[in-house]
Formats: structure tokens, C-alpha cells, sequence
């Protein structure tokens, strides 16, 4: 197959000067150029310059393009190699997933919200696409102040990028027109912080990458050549061709065939079809040319030139179903390609971060590093690390802190649940340590003389010769009630999973925002709102301090002062917005508030399922005590029709259990 059977559409770069329809695959290199002269920069960051080719125009759109991208989208598009290589690259960079991690839990909420809405994973897949076959310019939607609206893949055969003469980039061009009539109108111009540049296999301070393709051009001319000239011989030779020769010696003398008959039998040659039969006299030889094993001759060559291709792209050929080799050769191949993707995701993750996360979260007031990671590794690694685990685990006679370490680590890569996980560790736990007592508890064997009777001691009683009739039920069912935890049927653990249902299930209309305005105000956000219950939760789970829970707070659910609002509209004082609570005091206010109004509320939901329907509200006395909390407190009520608690901000009351013994 020749490059002329490559349907190459034809293209006019604005970079040459002449309509590109190539036989043979050659570099382009811009025609058109002007040679920069170097100035002085009043504050230069650097010393050292970069070297321009920039493109002359009636407006100077920016540096040629190091070669004619429309030779390596040609290629992607028609040859089946270079598309089968490009589309390995991107299943193995893009194909894992990706995630984002950060110390700050709202800034990952924010970008993993943000990736969600633009349908980034549809978009990296193209752009990677568009980096490696050409350049990839990302276009990057809104103001440098705002987030990101929205981004979109552009073709990098019109992007042109202008830099001076340090090789700071000052802006992006994109043409769409023609050279021999050229718009300004059809320029569109990008400031640096719209555009995001994929530039794969740089070249010192080149502006471009040569992405993968274009570095193998000269190889994939030479195997495109030599299969078309192959397949030219093998037509040739399909068809029998005839070598016929007139004329010769006889009997000393030369008898030369008459031009015209020589003229007319080679017409007559041009009709020829199997029902032609042949009557020639002496003089005329018909002979059939023999090509001999045209394959052998090629085979070779093609299998050098391919052996060539896969050396410049870099990837195995076990891979792409032209390899026959052993295991280990195999293995090394494929480690030497992974390599590579790596490398690759290391520039995807810089470019990412710098250029894509850095400006959403300054956009919403958060500066801090957010993390791209690509995801899952391959079955094949994934079970080869669960191999290992297994052995270590199956090895694993004293400490068990590893082996739970191991078993997480299991877990993770089977992606099981690990919450139930952790529920089910935790009852083994308990299990474990009940077996323990019970084994400390058990009697040892007998031994000679420890059956011998003991002196009996009277034991004085120190109560009332007359039982207290409230006590009576205890005395007699001692065994039946160990703890107080089976006296009062109360199970700590059940009660924090009871206030970790109430986080999870309630809406927080209290400070929840209903409104841009209301959210301008100071209240939380959806996303504040999500973070602060996270932080809620896992503080009742771990135990956490209030001063703990206040402190991740302020670190996480990102606080702004409280405004005052009525009737709608924030209250202003002499054109001031009037400030009820400080951003530096609303973390303790809303821990302290909402910590009270969680565990009563599961513990009342915990009080229910117990069969417990009253409570008595109990309220916490001292200088601070409000005169509605001290006249609430003793009062019973059924569960659900109290006063709403916490009765105020800061409110410290609780509800305890009315029980029949209460």
C-alpha cells in the first residue's frame, strides 16, 4: 500500500505557501518565516532566550509549527498501525480512571463536583488523543477569576503559540482561514490561563511537542513504499504477463520483423482473454515472465521496516500481534512500555494541576494542592499484589495489628465493602476479648488440699434490715442485669450509629442556605453543609473532642462571617453589612450547637427502639444557664413532643430515659 492509497484530505496549512498532496510522506517545515532579533526585557526572569520561527502575517499569530500536523492526523486516521499505537497509549494512560486527593476534604468535593460536571473523563480521553497524535490544546471556559465553566478539545492543526523572547508564553492564536485571503476576523486569540497545552516529547525549548507519530514519518514511508511496490509485482505476476519475441537467425541470416506487424501484435495483446488461441511462425517466441518468490524478496524488508516502527513508538509487539517471543522478553517489553505511560501521566498531572485545579480552587477561596492520581492498576499487578498478601498473611503467627494492616489492604483491591469490614473486625474484637475473660474466668484444676473447707465470716450488713422494695427485682435477678448497659438496655455503640443515621439523614435547614443571597449571607453552601456532617460523623465514630471537631471544621467546611438578614436582604449599617457572628467564632457556635442537637436526637431515636416513649429534660446549671432552660428543667415528655432541643445556640441541655424504675 502506498501513501498515495492513504486518502489524505488535502489541507492548506497556514504555515506554507503550497497545497499539501504528498506521494511520499516529507516534512514540511514552514516556508514563510521571519528571523527574531532579540530585546531587552526591563525585569527578565531569565537570561537565556529561546530561538522564534514565527509565521509573517499581516498580524503575527505565533511559531511555526514544527512539522505538518495534518501528516500525522492523516496517518491516525488511514494507516492501521499508527492507529493501533495511538489508541494502546491512550487505553493504557487514560484506561485505569483517575482520582483526586487532598488534605482539604471540601477542595476535593469541589473538584470531583467540577470533573462531574464537565464529563472530564469523556474530554481527557480526546485530549490525550489529540496530544499524542499532534499537540493538545485544551480550551478552558470563563474569566482568570472564575472557575472553569466548561472545556473543549480544540484542533491543534490552527492553534499557534506566541511566546517572547525568555519563552514566556503571552497568549494562544487560533486561523481558520486561508493564506491567500486572510481575515483577521477568522483570529481568534486566547490568553494563557484559557488554554491548556499537552506538549509530548519536547525538544529543548521548542514551543510544540512531536507527539508519538511524527518521529517514526520517515519509516512509515519506507514500509508504505515497499508494500506498495510488493503488491505491484504480485498484481503483475497475478496476471501472467507475456514477454513475446519476433524475429531472429536462420541460416546465417538476420530476419528483422517489420515495425508495423511488431505495432499490430502488441494491439492485438492489449484484447487478449482466455479464449485466444496463438498461430506464430517460426520467428516469434511467446514466453510467460517468471517473478520467482516475489514474498521472499519483500519479507525481509517489511518485517525490518515494522521491527523499525515499533523501536520509534515504543510499543511491544506482543502488544500489537506481531511479536513471537518468550515470556520474559515479553515481560521486560511491557515493564519498558509501562514505563513510558508513566512518564507520559507525569506530564498529564502537571499540566492538570497547574493549569486546571490551581484555578478552580482560587476561584473558590481555597489554596491549597489537590492531587491527580491515576486509578486502578491492571488485574495482572492487582493480582499479583493479592498473591503476596495471601502468602504474608498465611505466614502471619504474631502480630495481629499486621495481619488487620494486610487484610484492609485486601480488601481494597477485591473492592469489597470496607465499612462492613470494619463492623465485622469490630465484633471479632469484642468476641475475641469476651472469650478472653471467660477463659481468665474458667476454674483451674484441682489440686491436692484445695477442696479443704475455709472458715465461714459473717458479713455485716450495712442497710436497713428490710430490703428496699424498689430493690427487690435486682436482688432476686442479679444474674440476669451484668452492666448498666443491660440494666438500662442502652448499648453505646448502637447509640452513636444512631446519631450517625440522624447526620446522615438531615437536611440541616438551620444553616443550610436556601438562596444565593442567603448563601452570600454566610450560610453553608450544599457542599459546606456535606463537609460539616462529615466532620460531625466521623467525630461522634472516633471520639473526637469538641475542640477537635471546631478545629476541622475551620480547616474543612471553609467559614465566612454570619450576616445579618431582614426580610431578604442583608441589613447594612452606614453602607457596612452588619456581621452577627465572625467566621473565627461560628466553628465553636455550630460545633457546640449542632453536637448537642445530634446526640439528642439519636438518643432519643435510640431511646424508641429501646421501647423507652418518655424523657425528662435535663438541664445544665450554672452561671450561663438561661432562665427558659432552668424553667424546662425535670419536665417529662413523650419522645418527639418535646421542646425543641437544643432550645437556643451554645444550648447545653439533654434529655435522659424515663423508665418505669426512673
Amino acid at each position: 500500500m502506498g501513501i498515495t492509497d492513504i486518502n489524505f484530505r488535502k489541507t492548506q496549512n497556514v504555515a506554507t505557501t503550497e497545497i499539501y498532496d504528498p506521494v511520499i510522506l516529507t516534512s514540511k517545515i514552514p516556508l514563510i518565516k521571519e528571523a527574531t532579533t532579540t530585546t531587552t526585557s526591563d525585569k527578565p526572569v531569565f537570561k537565556g532566550e529561546v530561538k522564534r520561527d514565527l509565521i509573517k502575517f499581516p498580524v503575527a499569530l505565533g511559531e511555526a509549527h514544527p512539522f505538518d500536523f495534518a501528516i500525522t492526523e492523516g496517518l491516525y486516521k488511514s494507516f492501521g498501525f499508527a492507529t493501533g499505537v495511538i489508541d494502546k497509549y491512550v487505553d493504557f494512560i487514560v484506561g485505569p480512571g483517575f482520582f483526586v486527593e487532598s488534605e482539604d476534604e471540601r477542595a476535593v468535593e469541589i473538584i470531583e463536583q467540577w470533573m462531574q460536571d464537565v464529563n472530564f473523563d469523556t474530554v481527557l480521553r480526546q485530549w490525550v488523543k489529540e496530544a499524542l497524535v499532534k499537540n493538545g490544546f485544551l480550551e478552558l471556559g470563563g474569566k482568570p477569576e472564575e472557575s472553569i465553566k466548561g472545556v473543549k478539545v480544540l484542533d491543534s492543526k490552527w492553534m499557534y503559540v506566541k511566546r517572547d523572547n525568555k519563552g514566556t508564553v503571552e497568549k494562544y492564536n487560533q486561523y481558520r482561514g486561508a493564506i491567500d485571503s486572510f481575515s483577521k476576523d477568522k483570529v481568534n486569540d486566547f490568553s494563557p490561563h484559557q488554554i491548556a497545552h499537552l506538549a509530548f516529547n519536547k525538544i529543548g525549548d521548542m514551543a510544540y511537542g512531536l507527539g508519538i507519530i511524527w518521529p517514526g514519518v520517515n519509516t512509515v514511508n519506507n514500509l508504505l513504499q515497499n508494500e506498495k511496490d510488493l503488491h505491484m509485482l504480485m498484481h503483475r505476476k497475478a496476471n501472467s504477463p507475456y514477454h513475446i519475441k519476433m524475429g531472429g537467425v536462420v541460416g546465417g541470416k538476420y530476419f528483422k520483423p517489420n515495425p508495423t506487424i511488431v505495432a499490430q501484435f502488441s494491439k492485438d495483446l492489449q484484447w487478449l482473454n482466455n479464449k485466444h488461441e496463438w498461430v506464430t511462425d517460426g520467428l516469434t517466441e511467446i514466453k510467460t515472465v517468471d517473478f520467482g518468490n516475489i514474498g521472499e524478496k519483500f519479507n525481509e524488508v517489511l518485517r525490518y521496516d515494522t521491527d523499525m516502527l515499533l523501536y520509534t513508538f515504543q510499543v511491544p509487539s506482543v502488544l500489537m500481534g506481531t511479536g513471537n517471543i518468550n515470556e520474559g522478553i515479553a515481560k521486560v517489553q511491557m515493564d519498558g512500555f509501562e514505563r513510558k505511560v508513566t512518564s507520559f501521566q507525569a506530564e498529564i498531572e502537571k499540566v492538570i494541576e497547574q493549569k486546571i485545579f490551581k484555578r478552580i480552587l482560587n476561584a473558590n477561596g481555597i489554596d491549597v494542592h489537590v492531587e491527580f492520581q491515576w486509578g486502578r492498576p491492571s488485574n495482572t499487578e492487582r493480582y499479583a499484589r493479592l498473591d503476596k498478601l495471601s502468602m504474608l498473611m498465611g505466614g502471619m503467627s504474631s502480630s495481629e495489628s499486621l495481619r488487620r494492616m494486610l487484610e484492609r489492604e485486601a480488601i481494597k483491591i477485591l473492592e469489597l465493602d470496607e465499612e462492613e469490614y470494619e463492623e465485622m473486625a469490630e465484633i471479632e474484637d469484642v468476641q475475641k476479648e469476651e472469650d478472653r475473660k471467660r477463659e481468665e474466668e474458667r476454674p483451674q484444676p484441682l489440686v491436692p488440699g484445695q477442696n479443704a473447707k475455709k472458715p465461714q465470716k459473717v458479713v455485716k450488713q450495712s442497710y436497713a434490715e428490710e430490703p428496699c422494695p424498689h430493690c427487690v427485682d435486682i436482688e432476686e435477678s442479679g444474674s440476669k442485669y451484668n452492666d448498666i448497659e443491660e440494666w438500662l438496655r442502652f448499648n453505646y455503640k448502637d447509640y452513636v450509629k444512631s446519631i450517625e443515621k440522624f447526620i446522615k439523614a438531615d437536611a440541616y435547614a438551620q444553616i443550610a442556605a436556601s438562596t444565593a443571597l442567603e448563601e452570600a449571607a454566610g450560610m453553608l453552601s450544599q457542599s459546606q453543609v456535606k463537609v460539616f456532617k462529615r466532620v460531625l460523623s466521623k467525630g461522634f465514630k472516633n471520639g473526637s473532642s469538641i475542640d477537635e471537631m471546631v478545629s476541622a471544621v475551620n480547616k474543612n467546611v471553609g467559614l465566612k462571617d454570619l450576616l445579618k438578614m431582614e426580610n431578604g436582604v442583608i441589613v447594612q449599617k452606614n453602607g457596612i453589612d452588619v456581621v452577627v457572628k465572625g467566621k473565627d467564632m461560628r466553628g465553636v457556635v455550630l460545633v457546640r450547637t449542632e453536637v448537642t442537637r445530634a446526640a439528642n436526637e439519636g438518643a432519643m431515636k435510640h431511646f424508641k427502639e429501646g421501647g423507652i416513649n418518655k424523657i425528662r429534660w435535663v438541664s445544665s446549671f450554672g452561671a450561663r444557664t438561661c432562665p427558659d432552660c432552668e424553667a424546662l428543667n425535670g419536665n417529662i415528655y413523650e419522645i418527639g413532643k418535646q421542646p425543641s432541643i437544643p432550645l437556643h445556640p451554645m444550648c447545653r441541655c439533654t434529655v435522659a430515659p424515663v423508665t418505669e424504675l426512673s
